[in-house]
């Protein structure tokens, strides 16, 4: 082989590492980690204590909703919505960096709109930006009706049917409009959100710099093993 090409089996390797850290910095889920303190209780973004309603019925919605009461939901089938929200709102805005001796500018919109029915390949966009960005789901309550919930997004990945605890709130403008595209096919009232995500427990650049971390862990142990494996050969 001559100088300076490189054999199939390096240029997979390297396509393969290079997924890998395109995954790593843009949709590997974290929140599972900032979430192994959040306790029991009702606070939201708790996993739910005593005194936490389980909503079943959309009477439930709008009498926890002037109660205030701590609520969740349990089970029920989900359905992606065509909206995605910034899981460190302080993210938003336009951001600078250094890219080749040039400044850059980089804006951050707060939501990510798709088309509803979700196409295949706007559900893959929410998907890799998934490490910044949680989707909003409806549930399906036992009376047959659905309501509009936002969590961590990690918690779908888990398989388990308990969400945390949260409290019912008005939907945003952005919120309201996604979700008046899908009142054609779910029985579901556009102004109520279940949030159960706990807002501010993370900050997106400690998030990137925990990323940039476990890259560099991973990196140093690829580096390792491959000098190991070189040194078992020469011998």
């Amino acid at each position: 082989m001559k100088k300076g090409q490189h054999s199939i089996p390096t240029i997979l390797r390297n396509i393969v590492c290079a997924a890998l850290a395109l995954w790593l910095m843009l949709a590997a889920p974290t929140g599972w980690l900032y979430d192994l303190w959040a306790g029991t209780g009702t606070g939201q973004g708790q996993r739910p204590g005593e005194g936490v309603q389980q909503l079943r019925r959309q009477e439930d919605v709008s009498s926890c909703f002037y109660a205030q009461t701590p609520a969740t939901v349990t089970g029920g089938d989900l359905v992606a919505c065509p909206l995605a929200r910034l899981r460190d709102a302080a993210q938003e805005g336009t951001h600078y960096h250094r890219s080749y001796g040039a400044k850059r500018a980089v804006s951050v919109s707060e939501y990510i709109y798709a088309d509803y029915p979700l196409p295949p390949w706007q559900r893959m966009l929410q998907g890799l930006a998934g490490g910044y960005y949680n989707r909003y789901y409806l549930t399906e309550l036992e009376d047959g009706s659905w309501l509009c919930v936002y969590f961590d997004d990690y918690l779908t990945l888990t398989g388990g049917d308990e969400y945390p605890t949260g409290y019912l709130r008005y939907t945003t403008t952005e919120e309201r409009r996604a979700l008046s595209q899908m009142q054609a096919d779910y029985d579901l009232d556009p102004v109520y959100v279940l949030d159960m995500y706990r807002h501010g427990k993370v900050s997106w650049m400690l998030d990137v710099l925990l990323r940039l971390a476990v890259l560099a862990v991973v990196g140093i142990g690829a580096a390792t093993v491959r000098g190991f494996c070189k040194r078992r050969k020469s011998d």
